[in-house]
């Protein structure tokens, strides 16, 4: 038992003196701002400006744009000219919308310029919102323009008079507006604002829970293989000492209970959790914590060497949160696999809890997460095997590691014989041949996630509770719509695929829909947990609803011009003259400007996911450099001519070597502001984790430091979500990240790379 207490107390003072209080407190920077997001902070997310150019200036557009301000979404409408426009978008106008001349009147003769909407490319989320409402409403217009001309030319012949069109002109503009205006009323209410915080705060939560657990486990076992070299662990079983693993969870416990009573505060203010609810969460959170122990004791008792071991386990931490996880995209990967993901496994436990379910029901849910620490066991049976085969034959043993010895040092005198230093160095820095052979796969799996078309159809469930025949034709309209796939369920399956998450919701078309002439509020679409795409699907719908709309009204439209039933022949030339005045020249067109390439719907850019595993990874790397046997070595290459200069370029062009490996990786573009961002973020990363290593931190202390950093560091930078759209100074965060200033580089910021490249020299001169 003693030795028990000695192995704790060991590994809480190893704990302290690697930067663990500091470990302990910095999480506490996390939750104001999570707080400051989802507690009001972020309150007008959806709120941005939007400017019209009105060339036509009649009473149809100054209705439109009156309308306009009346919309909740756009906080600001401005009407500028066209000589405005470039420097509307450098003040952050999302969208700009120029209305032709004449254009309400030459639209019913298929005449004149169409509507033309430019989007600022800076500000992609909020512009991907403003484009679908664009084109919901641009599409109700040319359906009833459509409906109206094959009207008024059915009752009035194929020749309309001066006074025919402007009776047309006037009862189109009405019925156009009221379409536009109650397209919405379609739906049951729903809170659009508040779903779009929720799902924000369920993809960011359930990455960072991920990754904390992940990093925190790593932290600890990771010193494991210096204690083996240094005969630590030898020496402890030697003294029947029991417990050494068992006192490296405690420390680890004691490190994340800070961390839980941050994320049970942090769902009790945002998502109302019970007692109960907030109890299941712990326990599953002490659940997961022990699985990820379990995993990575697993990994570091096959592999023993220290470097190799953490370079791998930070490899599969991030393809975990690309392929599975939902924080930078929609997943790469079937969901039948991955929602054995951790990171799939805890959104669905936060959604069961949100949705008030029992422990006993999330039970199901939680069995996948035994599946890394059965890896972990099975990866500790194999290192006891590999040790029982070593010892029982000893003397081959030394034989053949002797061979190995001498083919290795003769390989490692070729690699520094003919190699640069940079690469040299980098080489043994990174895990000699096994490491090096892991990088490549690591940048070849980083290759397939960037060249995998992310999913242009926004993927929906579709339950018909109506069965008409107008729910049958909004069917058939929706399996032709280019923008949404739909997958038909049963409404015994709502519920689970609602919490399954793995499409952008379910919408629900209420019984009584086909009866009901006016179709209000017998539409219900529940956006799934992580989706943030609501307002565009509500949108693409709405719009083909409304069409529908016009086109059977159309009928009774016809009867009331006439003021009278409509004859069979009627119906007949109705029917004709609908087809014949389907437009063939477009009414609207879409630019964004400098040419931005189609990107997924409310998904950070690939430079961000770049920015964020580019920091967490040469951190780790950086972490040699502060061990006390690499501290030796830069003294004595001091005392050389030139050494020091060598030496900390020798590491900074290595550094750069896998900055452009994981940017070539994930296929991002090569400009000027682009290569001057990722060279001074290099540097900075280099001097600022070199910094932290020798001069701040103790031996071994980076990796709690650099999660915890690198999650603010994320956090503030936009690497997450898009600041731009957030009011006030909290769309200045990214200023104060470095990679935000990365992020603002690569847009074209001349400022953002200096002001990196100024901090990594500071650095790097101590």
């Amino acid at each position: 038992m003693n030795g028990f207490f000695a192995a704790l107390k060991k590994d809480f003072s190893l704990f302290f003196r690697k930067g663990g209080l500091f470990s302990l407190l910095f999480p506490l920077l996390l939750l104001p701002l999570f707080l400051a997001f989802f507690q009001g902070g972020s309150g007008q997310i959806l709120s941005f400006p939007v400017s019209i150019i009105d060339e036509d200036e009649t009473l149809m557009s100054k209705t439109l744009i009156r309308q306009m301000e009346e919309v909740e979404l756009f906080s600001e409408v401005h009407k500028i000219s066209r000589e405005e426009i470039s420097a509307e978008l450098e003040k952050g106008s999302v969208g700009i919308l120029r209305i032709p001349k004449d254009f309400f009147y030459t639209a019913y003769r298929f005449q004149g310029e169409p509507v033309e909407l430019i989007l600022n490319e800076k500000r992609p989320t909020e512009a991907a919102i403003l484009e679908s409402v664009f084109t919901s409403v641009m599409q109700i217009m040319e359906k009833e323009q459509e409906t109206s001309l094959a009207v008024f030319h059915t009752a009035y012949g194929e020749t309309l008079s001066a006074k025919q069109e402007e009776v047309l002109y006037e009862k189109a503009s009405e019925r156009l507006l009221s379409a536009v205006l109650k397209r919405q009323l379609i739906f049951q209410d729903e809170e659009i604002k508040a779903n779009l915080e929720l799902a924000l705060l369920m993809r960011i939560f359930s990455a960072l829970l991920f990754l904390f657990l992940s990093f925190v486990s790593l932290s600890v076992i990771s010193a494991v293989p210096e204690e083996e070299k240094k005969g630590i662990v030898a020496r402890f079983r030697q003294m029947r000492g029991k417990g050494f693993y068992l006192s490296k969870f405690l420390v680890l416990l004691f490190l994340s209970l800070v961390f839980l009573a941050l994320s049970l505060l942090l769902l009790h203010e945002t998502l109302s959790l019970s007692s109960e609810s907030l109890l299941w969460f712990s326990i599953y959170y002490l659940f997961s914590l022990l699985s990820f122990y379990f995993f990575f004791w697993g990994i570091f008792s096959l592999i023993r060497d220290e470097r190799l071991g953490k370079n791998l386990s930070i490899c599969v931490i991030f393809l975990i949160l690309l392929f599975s996880g939902r924080l930078f995209s929609a997943g790469k990967i079937p969901f039948s696999i991955a929602q054995f993901s951790p990171v799939s496994i805890t959104a669905l436990i936060l959604e069961g809890l949100r949705r008030g379910y029992r422990g006993k029901t999330l039970l199901s849910f939680a069995y996948p997460l035994s599946v890394p620490a059965c890896i972990g066991v099975m990866l500790l049976l194999l290192g006891k095997l590999f040790d029982k085969k070593n010892s029982l034959g000893q003397k081959e043993k030394k034989t053949s590691l002797a061979g190995s010895a001498y083919l290795q040092s003769r390989s490692e005198s070729l690699i520094m014989r003919y190699l640069p230093f940079p690469l040299w160095r980098g080489f043994t820095l990174i895990g000699r041949t096994a490491g090096f052979a892991l990088f490549l796969a690591f940048c070849l799996l980083l290759g397939k996630y960037a060249e995998d078309k992310q999913e242009e159809r926004l993927q929906i469930y579709l339950v018909n509770q109506d069965q008409g025949e107008w729910s049958k034709e909004l069917l058939r309209d929706l399996e032709e719509e280019k923008s949404i796939q739909i997958t038909v369920i049963s409404g015994e399956e709502k519920a689970e695929k609602l919490l399954y998450g793995d499409k952008e919701g379910v919408l629900s078309i209420l019984e009584g829909y086909s009866d009901d002439r006016e179709g209000k509020g017998l539409l219900l679409y529940e956006s799934s947990s992580s989706s943030l795409s609501e307002m565009a699907v509500r949108e693409i719908v709405a719009a083909l609803v409304a069409g529908e709309k016009i086109e059977r009204t159309a009928g009774t439209y016809l009867a009331s011009l006439l003021g009278k039933e409509l004859s069979p022949e009627e119906e007949r030339i109705l029917k004709e003259n609908e087809v014949n005045y389907k437009r063939k020249t477009p009414l609207y067109i879409v630019e964004q400007e400098n040419g931005r390439s189609k990107e997924e719907l409310f998904s950070p850019k690939r430079e961000a996911i770049y920015a964020f595993l580019l920091y967490f990874f040469l951190f780790s790397l950086a972490a040699v450099m502060g061990e006390s046997e690499e501290k030796r070595v830069s003294s004595r290459i001091n005392s050389i001519r030139r050494g020091k200069l060598r030496y900390l370029g020798g590491y900074f062009l290595f550094f750069l070597f896998i900055s452009l490996c994981f940017y070539i990786a994930l296929k991002l573009s090569f400009s000027l502001y682009a290569m001057l961002s990722v060279f001074s973020y290099t540097l900075f990363l280099f001097g600022f984790s070199r910094l932290l290593s020798t001069r701040f931190l103790g031996e071994g202390a980076e990796t709690g430091l650099s999660l915890n950093l690198g999650l603010f560091f994320s956090l503030i930078g936009g690497a997450f979500m898009d600041f731009s759209a957030l009011s006030g100074w909290l769309q200045y965060l990214p200023w104060f990240s470095p990679i935000g200033l990365f992020l603002k580089g690569t847009e074209g910021d001349i400022f953002a790379p200096g002001i990196l490249l100024v901090l990594g020299i500071l650095c790097v001169l101590p």
